[in-house]
């Protein structure tokens, strides 16, 4: 895990801003920072790199990464570089998957990454052939960011070293800024846009390749494709199969020459993770829970039947209004220069900080599970939808069971209502859930425009590909690796694997759900070993915590923060917002809770780059 900042131009860099700019990348990589100049197509190609090292620890996997006419600098990890080094009869002189790139690239060109399993930004320099090639990895877990003006191309990890290489920072998107207040997180990643004008992420699964320093062209590299054959196999096979493909992406994702630690909720995702880990695969993780006194959100009972089970170490860390989450948020905006999109995120950032205490550089994480195997509440609705013609019968039974043991935890009075889909399976005002109310806030009022890209004809399928790509998991990864990075860690996902989730959306609908049971797959493959608490457990509470756990909005800094004078007043209604805070009775409810934080993260990011 590393830091990358490429910036092709005319111009030099003065030896303060390069000291300047490694210092910067500092964190990302504290092991090793580089910088390196050289003349490409009659312009000057600064390349820096920070190293996080995780795989051979020595100097000499070190980047930029040099092997016959190619430079290379990446970012993330190759989970089976070992498999691929045994499958070319080439010599290598590292320990590292670093190197391994480079020999792939060199025998298979741009079609290396399609062997690639793991979680990458990577930029290669063809210097015989005079051409820069970039690469993100397919589910956009590692970052890297675009800049492109005038003469100017600079590649990224973060849009602190564009704006500290171009010395300013950049014009707010005022587009982005109005969807993030009206819309909500769920809109952010639709398009590859940042909140910065002239700055975008790099697409997911694609191959950036530029030529005589002006020729850009872009393809994609991999995409989800179905496969008959797995979709005739009974679920039983289906079952089997994929806790294979589970044990082996974990195990995957443990390959690290330094320890390894896990973020431990009380629902089946990590602890999946955790009981595969210590039962099956013979490690045992430390793990790292937050701990909220809202009931809404408390899973101690369920972490530590998970932790005792597996015999494994757990820290607690408490949430209170000791803590000054205010003064994080501004930390977080401040190094980051990207607002913070949800209250998960601000306290996995304070998370992260208990886990680089305790001195751990790699973190394993549940993200994805819920996308890829059936675990949202509107999933049960769609197949509803689906066997309502095609199997009554199942439709009756479902229906009843999910009557009993969903319906009256569901707490959003849309996800209540069985036929939600019967007369538009195309209805999605629920996704920007609190759009309604949200736009009373703001001045300039945007219409509801959802958009979903075709992925599958299947109505759930399709859904959970866009949750996948566009909506849940591109914001999960973003921050993830943002705040995990601030302290030198590195982020791993094992249920974003290639073989699992190309398996899982050839898997029939209603088997994802079968006997109206969310996850019915993972939790099948789980049996023995997960325990059967956190197992037969059907309540999500998800990895979250009450706004009013973290903010005292009767506290004078804040009260004198949201009087002040802001830039984001340009966008909503000041006096509402600070009718708003006063009432304690609405700040409970979900919707205006979310909304609130999208508008403190937002005012502590323009404030801050105003």
């Amino acid at each position: 895990m590393c830091g990358i900042l490429v910036y092709i131009s005319h111009k030099e860099i003065p030896q303060s801003k390069a000291v300047k700019i490694k210092n910067l990348m500092q964190c990302r990589g504290p092991d090793d920072q580089s910088y390196k100049k050289i003349k490409f197509n009659k312009k000057n190609l600064h390349i820096f790199h920070s190293r996080l090292s995780i795989q051979d620890l020595h100097r000499r996997s070190n980047q930029p990464y040099n092997f016959k006419d190619y430079l290379l600098v990446f970012n993330g990890e190759i989970y089976n570089f070992k498999e691929l080094k045994n499958k070319i009869n080439s010599k290598f002189v590292t320990l590292s998957d670093t190197e391994v790139i480079l020999h792939y690239y060199n025998l298979y060109k741009e079609k290396c990454f399609e062997y690639f399993e793991g979680m990458w930004s990577i930029v290669i320099f063809d210097l015989k052939q005079k051409k820069i090639i970039a690469s993100r990895d397919r589910f956009g877990e590692k970052p890297i960011l675009f800049y492109k003006k005038n003469n100017e191309i600079i590649f990224a990890s973060q849009i602190s070293y564009i704006n500290e290489i171009l010395s300013t920072n950049q014009n707010f998107n005022n587009k982005k800024i109005n969807k993030f207040l009206q819309y909500g997180y769920k809109s952010l990643f639709k398009d590859d846009e940042t909140f910065f004008k002239n700055i975008n992420h790099l697409e997911k699964g694609s191959i950036l390749t530029i030529k005589n320093n002006s020729e850009i062209s872009k393809k994609n590299f991999w995409k989800l494709r179905k496969n008959t054959n797995i979709e005739k196999l009974p679920l039983s096979e289906h079952i089997e199969n994929t806790r294979k493909l589970l044990i082996k992406s974990i195990n995957l994702r443990l390959v690290s020459d330094v320890p390894v630690a896990l973020n431990l909720s009380g629902g089946i995702d990590s602890g999946a993770i955790c009981s595969i880990t210590s039962k099956i695969l013979g490690k045992k993780l430390e793990t790292f829970s937050i701990v909220d006194s809202d009931k809404r959100y408390n899973e101690e009972r369920l972490i530590n039947m998970t932790a005792k089970d597996c015999g494994v170490k757990t820290n607690f860390i408490r949430l209170g209004k000791e803590i000054d989450f205010f003064d994080i948020l501004k930390k977080s905006t401040d190094y980051n220069n990207y607002p913070v999109f949800t209250i998960t995120n601000l306290i996995q950032y304070h998370l992260c900080s208990y886990v680089k205490k305790k001195g751990f550089k790699v973190s394993l994480s549940g993200s994805g599970a819920d996308e890829i195997y059936g675990g949202y509440y509107d999933h049960y609705l769609m197949i509803f939808n689906e066997l309502r013609k095609n199997n009554p019968k199942k439709f009756k039974l479902f229906k009843k069971i999910w009557s009993k043991n969903i319906k009256p935890h569901l707490r959003n009075k849309i996800f209540k209502r069985h036929n939600l889909f019967f007369k538009d399976r195309n209805f999605r005002g629920y996704i920007f859930d609190n759009f309604n109310n949200n736009k009373r806030f703001c001045k300039k009022e945007i219409k509801y425009n959802f958009n979903e890209k075709k992925y599958f004809d299947n109505l759930l399928k399709n859904r959970m590909a866009n949750e996948l790509f566009h909506e849940n998991v591109p914001v999960f990864m973003h921050s993830e690796d943002l705040n995990s990075m601030q302290f030198s860690i590195e982020n791993r996902s094992p249920f974003l694997d290639t073989s699992l989730i190309e398996y899982l959306f050839n898997v029939k609908g209603e088997q994802l759900l079968n006997q109206c049971e969310n996850k019915f797959i993972l939790r099948s493959s789980l049996k023995g070993i997960l325990n059967n608490k956190v197992l037969n457990n059907k309540i999500k509470s998800g990895f979250n915590a009450s706004i009013l756990s973290l903010f005292n909005f009767k506290d004078k800094k804040m009260i004198n923060n949201l009087e002040q004078k802001s830039e984001i007043y340009d966008f909503v209604d000041k006096s509402k917002i600070i009718k708003l805070v006063k009432n304690e009775r609405l700040l409970q409810n979900n919707g205006y809770s979310k909304f609130l934080f999208s508008f403190l993260s937002l005012k502590t990011f323009m404030d801050r780059f105003n």
